[in-house]
């Protein structure tokens, strides 16, 4: 009885174990997508952030040059 109690303990002791190391080692799997998760939303953010910015220059350019262009039409009536 008391070895049977002894084996179980053990038993019971090596599942906790093992399911305890699982987990860490599946944390650490995650902190590596995470991280080149983050580190591909901070590129594609860059990237639509210069593209955004791009995008408002050359509509300030494409407005200044239209009323340049209408300031000549005017001039030259």
């Amino acid at each position: 009885m008391k070895q049977h109690l002894r084996i179980s303990t053990l038993s019971v002791a090596a599942v906790l174990l093992m399911c305890g190391c699982s987990h860490k080692e599946e944390n650490s799997r995650q902190e590596p997508k995470s991280q080149v998760k983050e580190a591909v939303k901070d590129a594609v953010t860059q990237d639509f952030k210069l593209y955004q910015g791009a995008k408002d220059s050359l509509k300030q350019s494409e407005e200044k040059h239209k009323f340049e262009l209408e300031q000549t039409d005017k001039e030259s009536k």
